[in-house]
């Protein structure tokens, strides 16, 4: 499917006391050059799933490729290395190599285990602190051709410079945007059946993320042009220099949205990331969630603790007026 040309358009996502704005954002056009940034990674070694760089090969991120296979067989699991020196360590989401294993596998994992600052969560409205102060978030991604690749944990869309978030005056341009299934944060206390992580960072390698979960519903014209595209093997990137998947199109109507200071989902599960994950959810039909489902198996790691840390809200609830009854 071909996404429609839009024309250019920032989107200003401004929050107060007494009104939040739901415009959905558009996709955005323009002339100038793009720096192809994946194939500047890949000659540095690669990078995870959310931007860190990692000695894996000939996966694109930091995530040294293993997990259980499934059908259809996108998703493979690579032998155990002798010689844990040298070879990358091996991971997953079930059994020794698991979310609970991580911090164990390699010394470089060691905020898997100890950190107090660990992503996802479960987001709670009661818990969370209502706010009319964040920083306005504005959003411009590029039509550019399609950049998949499957590699081992999760299908991944990578992006060229050129499309980018502003928190404040901050910018964070778009790397790459990738899918859980389930979803990794919970929303009171469920899981939905998937997620989608569009993974940003700043000039100083500052990372910020933001997550949309996905529910059953109508069928979603981006997730077809994924389907319809796979990787044909695990690994390596295709290009389709005539499809384009623009990730606006997975921003809500309603944009409110949590905030809060978080990590990887993956090892090495580094801290100090800077997560926006929307409150409301999109819709996917049923038999695409299943298809993506098959494809990444279970991806999800499981909800972490709060610890200290606070969850902000980009609304605030009013009180509201008790209603006015007339009794004749």
């Amino acid at each position: 499917m071909k996404h429609p040309a839009l024309k250019s358009l920032i989107v200003a996502l401004s929050f107060c006391a007494t009104q939040v704005m739901s415009a959905t954002p558009q996709p955005s056009h323009s002339d100038e050059i793009l720096i192809d940034l994946g194939a500047e990674l890949k000659a540095k070694g690669g990078v995870d799933n959310h931007g860190v760089h990692s000695k894996a090969t000939p996966q694109t991120h930091s995530e040294p490729s293993t997990t259980k296979s499934h059908e259809p067989a996108m998703v493979h699991k690579p032998e155990k290395s002798a010689t844990k020196d040298a070879h990358p360590v091996h991971w997953g989401y079930s059994g020794e190599e698991g979310p609970r294993h991580w911090g164990d596998l390699a010394a470089e994992n060691i905020q898997c285990k100890i950190g107090k600052n660990q992503s996802p969560i479960d987001l709670r409205d009661k818990a969370g602190v209502g706010t009319n102060g964040l920083p306005e978030l504005s959003i411009q991604y590029r039509d550019v051709p399609l950049k998949v690749v499957n590699n081992g944990h999760t299908l991944q869309v990578n992006y060229p410079l050129g499309s980018y978030i502003k928190v404040g005056n901050h910018r964070y341009e778009l790397l790459q945007f990738h899918f859980h299934t389930p979803s990794e944060h919970k929303k009171e206390g469920f899981n939905y059946p998937m997620e989608v992580h569009l993974v940003h960072k700043d000039g100083d390698g500052n990372l910020a993320v933001m997550g949309v979960i996905f529910q059953e519903g109508e069928e979603n014209e981006q997730i077809q042009t994924l389907l319809d595209h796979l990787p044909k093997s695990v690994g390596k990137q295709e290009i389709h220099k005539n499809i384009s998947l623009n990730p606006v199109m997975f921003i809500p109507g309603n944009t409110e949205f949590y905030k809060y200071s978080g990590s990887l989902t993956t090892p090495p599960c580094s801290e100090g990331v800077y997560w926006m994950v929307f409150k409301h959810p999109i819709e996917a039909s049923a038999e695409q969630i299943q298809l993506m489902n098959e494809v990444l198996g279970e991806n999800a790691r499981p909800t972490q603790d709060m610890n200290s840390r606070a969850l902000l809200k980009s609304w605030s609830e009013q009180l509201q007026e008790p209603p006015l009854y007339e009794f004749y």
